[in-house]
């Protein structure tokens, strides 16, 4: 459960070294700016630095050129001091005025190359046409329209026959007839009109196809080849450009970038009298490195302050876990990243969820597989959810091995037990009676301790900041404990150990005290913060808003804790499940039964697992983290430079 302390930065310097303070800023990869004029301390003229960034252009115009040329952007070293922006401007003007023409021309190309090999496939079409081009568009009193009619419509030519036109076919295929009809230049919007109502589709012949189609056809290949020829040789010019300047390319992107940073990071700082001011926070762990790593310029101081050293400010919130619980942050911040003062949950609910998706979905043979697409995910596909698969799959691994179940099979680990633990078989036996009565006592049990424990953190937590309140007098308080602890303890009693607790002082003092503490939180909170006006004004107004108050707090004692008895239930189901798959597989048979025990499997693991997984995240979220997590943390976000561009 950690969370990064922070310290808070203060830097003052002149304005002539702000640049060469930012850049090691951004250096570092761990300062988290702050609004420099929303600090308590500032006095009087603080300004903010407002001026436009003149380095967000050619940065988009260079980001652009390397798309272009395909450039790999990475970072390379550079000299700062030997920024000129005037030089910068000028190598990306000329050498985007080179790309733009080879770029025009591979366009053109390209338009044209598309174009002539549409007019190849068309004209092929008009091969049978044994007669020049040349001589039918000069037809002076005849129209020609040549394109392709649908199969259909094609027999339907023969209600026209009066019509003053002829469609001569060439080509033909299942759905069209390529061809060309002649019509009187008087009567060709009619004409039009009818194959219109005929779905033909004009084709154009294109103005250089000249002779007869085949002569056409050649000459379009011979433009098309030399087409191509042109095109390889753009690609070659942009080649070698792309190897020529693609080392100055990534240094001046470098460059620029930083520049480009640092002046969006200035928007933070205040500036007053020629000098700069900036404040941000940084892991008090960095703090000597930072503070080093500014001892070379002359005019910049830098002061380390505890993180609540300005109160206009909250702390950014950096989660520091191990390995096992690291992937399971992204369920915590799905809920809400912890505030500064807060605890970090995450061990709790990696530790907690692993074990109650065990309990729940407990399989050896599944576990395993769901194992080994969480190692798939991770390894190969990079998803941070198939660690978390990894790790509930080993739970539901080892407690399938209590439970003996394999694939739905019950008692194929019966010589396991037999040979390491002395057993006749299997531990635990689900569908037993009294095992099941067990495994449900025992998941309420589980339950309670959950709950103590989520109380546990809310009292530390109302001591760690201290809120007595919190601490002492709320239903997740200390009150709260004792109430629940006292009816837990007087129902076990006389359910199962046959003991009777219940007589007057222990309901007065454990049972009806802690709810009166609870009842009076509000004015138990203001006297012991010394406040002597604590007792509320209008009563009646408070008695009756704080009875219904307490009434929902017991309901919620009785809801929560029941809501745990879906934990047996879940054992329960799963063995059902697989007892039906068991089933259905006997009845297939011979060949088929296979098939259907992998489909069973692969069904309930699919669906049986979706349904745990959400059941185990809505306990964490409503039985557990209600009572002690609060939430709403800003989140750590370091001044970084991404050199990721789109393309």
């Amino acid at each position: 459960m950690a969370i990064e302390k922070m310290s808070l930065i203060n830097i003052v310097g002149n304005v002539d070294e702000m640049d060469k303070t930012l850049l090691r800023c951004l250096n570092c990869g761990y300062f988290h700016p702050e609004m420099s004029i929303h600090s308590s301390e500032p006095s009087k003229g603080l300004t903010t630095f407002d001026e436009a960034n003149p380095y967000t252009v050619p940065l988009n115009n260079l980001s652009n050129l390397a798309a272009k040329l395909k450039v790999q952007i990475h970072k390379d070293e550079f000299d700062f001091n030997q920024l000129n922006l005037e030089d910068i401007q000028n190598f990306i003007k000329e050498l985007n005025e080179s790309v733009s023409l080879l770029d025009k021309k591979k366009h053109e190309l390209k338009e044209s190359i598309a174009q002539h090999e549409q007019a190849l496939i068309q004209i092929r079409h008009l091969a049978g046409l044994n007669v020049s081009f040349d001589d039918i568009f000069s037809c002076k009193y005849v129209k020609v329209r040549f394109g392709k009619l649908p199969f259909d419509s094609f027999e339907k030519l023969n209600y026209y026959v009066n019509k003053t036109f002829f469609f001569f076919p060439f080509d033909h295929d299942s759905d069209y007839y390529w061809g060309v009809y002649f019509a009187p230049e008087t009567k060709i919007e009619v004409i039009d009109d009818i194959f219109s109502s005929l779905y033909f589709e004009r084709m154009h012949v294109p103005d250089y196809a000249h002779g007869t189609p085949e002569l056409a056809e050649n000459n379009i290949n011979a433009l098309l080849e030399t087409e191509h020829k042109d095109l390889d040789q753009v690609y070659k010019d942009l080649e070698a450009m792309r190897e020529k300047h693609s080392e100055r390319i990534n240094k001046v992107f470098s460059l620029l970038k930083y520049a480009n940073e640092i002046q969006l990071l200035k928007k933070n700082v205040a500036t007053i009298h020629g000098r700069f001011y900036a404040i941000g926070f940084i892991p008090a762990c960095k703090a000597d490195d930072f503070t080093n790593s500014l001892d070379c310029l002359e005019t910049v101081s830098c002061v380390v302050q505890p993180h609540d050293a300005d109160p206009t400010l909250e702390p950014p919130v950096k989660l520091r876990n191990n390995r096992f619980a690291q992937p399971f942050t992204t369920f915590v911040n799905m809920y809400s990243l912890p505030s500064y003062k807060d605890i970090d949950p995450t061990n709790f609910f990696a530790i907690s969820y692993t074990l109650l998706f065990g309990i729940m979905f407990g399989d050896l043979g599944q576990g395993l597989v769901i194992v080994l697409l969480g190692l798939f995910l991770s390894k190969f596909k990079k998803m941070e959810f198939g660690k978390i698969l990894t790790r509930i799959g080993f739970s539901s691994s080892l407690f399938g091995i209590l439970y003996g179940s394999v694939f739905g099979y019950e008692d194929v680990l019966d010589p396991f037990y037999q040979a390491v633990f002395g057993l006749k078989s299997k531990p635990i036996h689900v569908f037993d009676n009294d095992t099941t009565n067990l495994l449900l006592g025992a998941a309420i049990g589980i339950g309670a301790l959950l709950i103590l424990i989520s109380i546990g953190i809310n009292i530390y937590l109302g001591f760690r900041n201290k809120d007595l309140g919190r601490a002492l007098f709320s239903h997740n308080g200390i009150a709260g404990a004792v109430f629940y602890i006292s009816v837990g303890f007087a129902a076990v009693g006389a359910l199962l150990l046959d003991l009777h607790v219940l007589n007057l002082a222990y309901v007065l003092g454990l049972i009806v005290l802690p709810l009166l503490v609870i009842f009076f939180k509000e004015p138990l909170t203001k006297l012991v913060s010394g406040n002597k006006d604590f007792w509320p004004k209008h009563f009646g107004e408070y008695a009756i808003e704080n009875f219904f108050e307490l009434f929902e707090y017991v309901l919620s004692y009785l809801s929560n804790t029941m809501s745990f008895l879906r934990v047996g239930g879940f054992i329960l189901s799963h063995a059902g499940m697989m007892a039906v798959v068991m089933s259905l597989s006997e009845m297939a048979g011979g060949a088929a039964s296979p098939i259907v025990m992998v489909i069973g499997n692969l069904f309930v693991m699919c669906l049986e697992g979706l349904i745990v997984g959400i059941q185990v995240l809505r306990l964490e979220f409503y039985e557990m983290f209600s009572r002690h997590y609060e939430g709403n943390g800003k989140p750590f976000e370091p001044a970084t430079i991404s050199y990721k561009i789109d393309e």
